[in-house]
């Protein structure tokens, strides 16, 4: 008897494994949409090639002038933990020493939200703003600047695939 609730035990626990990484693996082919505010006045001009010099903060006004605000999710979102990894090619975690380094010459690191929700409002309301989002939520409050898919960042819309769990 003990030894059947063993392996039964073991069998969950490894079933609950793979619910877990093919979890993670959804999440892993979600499209990320870098977003800026909906209105031109309040919307940089961004090129893809500046994104993760924008997110280092080491470009700190667009073309025209305009202050850069980047915002970021918080350290253990999924998606702050793949925009990191993609663009700015590093973890949050590992980013640490980078910004405690800065912040004696003055340089703070981009804000932090919460949620994607918190993301758009932020985003929307704020001129010079740059955030990102799941592709599934952008709405009429902001615009995608690029589309982060897992091989590439491209101006144009990817296929997305959006139901009720995103």
């Amino acid at each position: 008897m003990i030894f059947n609730l063993r392996r039964w035990r073991q069998a969950a626990c490894v079933i609950g494994l793979f619910v877990v990484l093919a979890a993670e693996a959804v999440e892993d082919n979600r499209v990320i949409a870098v977003i800026v505010p909906a209105q031109a006045v309040l919307a940089p001009d961004i090129h893809a090639d500046e994104l993760g010099l924008i997110f280092w903060r080491k470009k700190l006004y667009a073309s025209h002038g305009q202050a850069l605000h980047p915002v970021n999710l918080h350290s253990e979102h999924p998606l702050r933990l793949k925009f990191s990894q993609l663009v700015l090619h590093s973890t949050p975690r590992s980013q640490v020493n980078y910004w405690n380094g800065l912040y004696f010459h003055g340089v703070q690191p981009p804000y932090t939200v919460q949620s994607e929700e918190a993301m758009i409002r932020y985003v929307a309301e704020t001129d010079g703003a740059i955030g990102y989002i799941d592709a599934c939520h952008v709405d009429e409050r902001i615009k995608p600047l690029f589309w982060l898919t897992p091989s590439k960042l491209t101006s144009e819309l990817p296929a997305l695939r959006c139901d009720s769990a995103n």
